[in-house]
Formats: structure tokens, C-alpha cells, sequence
């Protein structure tokens, strides 16, 4: 068998913690779905009525905002990354709603890039640091955007990794990891004791998450599944 977890929205919680945005934090706190609430924005309905295709909308905008992405920025990367067709004019005013909504995060988002642009350096995660030196035209402002979140993810990675193959060892499972894809991690273990280590799945992947952001709501925060293949895990 094959267990399977993955984070929900990880970059967007990390970005929450980081730049300290209640509103953004409250939807995790509430178990809320963002990329929903902005997909019922965007479409002007219920977020109940929201559809599958709303929401595949949505994502693009979420993750493109806090990225620091402009308006052809953010259009290009809907369509490469979600075949989502968004014109120009669409892809500025959705940059403009999310940010109504979460001006927390975009006063952090200026505030740190211009730190990072005078300090000529971005600090990253667990001390990593970008220094403008390495970079042939400078640090950029959606590297100081995106790299302290995409850095902090990647430590709850690592953690998560370590604390999943500590429990394996010193508990005696049957199990071994894998892969590790993106925010994804997937143990092979037999029919019997699955169960098992999907609970230790989750509770060191949840575990890692709480080490790096230790005030950060963690319901509906990691979703495990169990089959015999990995598209049975989608």
C-alpha cells in the first residue's frame, strides 16, 4: 500500500505567519478554504456555490499574489501553470480585490523588499540567505517576496522528512518513504498496519509545521489518503 500526505495551501498559511495578516490567518483559524473564498470574489457568488473550475480560477491568483506578481505576471502563470486564461485587465483586478482583503500582507510585502533591497540581502527559512552580489541584476522584489515563504516551506519539508523517519525507525513500522513531491510526502508499507502510519504520517508532518510557525492554526492542515497507487492518493 501507499500512504500519501500532502499540506494544505502551505504557502499561503506560511505567508499568513509571516507577514502576520489576521484576516489571512483567521481563514485557517476558522478551517476555511481560501482558494474558495476568492473563487466566490471573483465569480460574484455564494462560496458554497462555488464549482471545481472556480476554484482551479482561484489558485492561480492566491499563490500569484503572494509572490508578488503583477498583472502579466500573474497572467502568464495562470496559463502555464493551470491553463486558466485571464487577460491582462483580469489579472490586475484580481491582484487588486485579493489585496483589499489581506493589506497586512501587502504592506509587509513592500516593507521587506525594501529591507532586503537596502540590507542587499534576504534572509531565508532557517538562516539561508540570498545575497545581491549573486545576483547578475540584483535581488528582485518578487524574490523578496516569494523566497522567505518558499524557504520556510521548504524547512517544514525537512522537518517533516527527519520526524517521519525517526517514528519509522524507533516504532517499528513496516514502512519506508518513498518520495517526497513538493509538498507531498508517500510511505510504502503493507496491508496491515496502514492505518498506523498514516497516523504517524500526519501528526509529524502537522509536527514539522508547528516547529516552524509555533502560533499557527494547524486544523484541516494535512490530508492523508491510502491506496495502491499514487493517482489513487489524488
Amino acid at each position: 500500500m501507499l500512504i500519501g500526505a500532502d499540506y494544505s495551501q502551505m504557502e499561503l498559511r506560511a505567508a499568513a505567519e509571516i507577514s502576520g495578516d489576521v484576516a489571512l490567518r483567521k481563514i485557517y483559524a476558522d478551517g476555511l478554504d481560501l482558494h474558495q473564498l476568492t473563487a466566490a470574489a471573483m465569480a460574484s457568488v455564494a462560496p458554497a456555490a462555488v464549482t471545481k473550475e472556480q476554484r482551479n480560477r482561484a489558485k492561480p491568483v492566491n499563490f500569484g499574489s503572494i509572490y508578488g506578481m503583477g498583472g502579466a505576471g500573474l497572467a502568464a502563470a495562470a496559463w502555464n501553470g493551470y491553463r486558466v486564461e485571464m487577460t491582462l485587465r483580469e489579472a490586475e483586478a484580481a491582484l487588486r480585490a485579493f489585496f483589499r482583503n489581506y493589506p497586512t500582507l501587502k504592506r509587509w510585502m513592500y516593507q521587506h523588499a525594501d529591507r532586503c533591497q537596502q540590507r542587499r540581502r534576504i534572509v531565508i527559512g532557517a538562516g539561508r540567505v540570498l545575497e545581491n552580489a549573486w545576483e547578475p541584476k540584483g535581488i528582485r522584489y518578487t524574490q523578496c517576496c516569494n523566497l522567505p515563504v518558499q524557504g520556510a516551506c521548504a524547512d517544514v519539508m525537512m522537518r517533516a522528512v527527519a520526524g517521519v523517519h525517526r517514528r519509522l525507525c524507533t516504532d517499528g513500522h513496516d514502512a519506508i518513504m518513498v518520495a517526497m513531491i513538493h509538498d507531498e510526502l508517500i510511505l510504502e508499507t503493507g496491508n496491515q498496519g496502514s492505518d498506523a502510519v498514516a497516523t504517524l504520517l500526519a501528526e509529524e508532518m502537522t509536527t514539522a509545521f508547528a516547529a516552524t510557525f509555533p502560533d499557527a492554526p494547524i486544523g484541516g492542515l494535512v490530508d492523508v489518503k491510502i491506496g495502491t497507487s499514487w493517482s489513487s492518493l489524488k
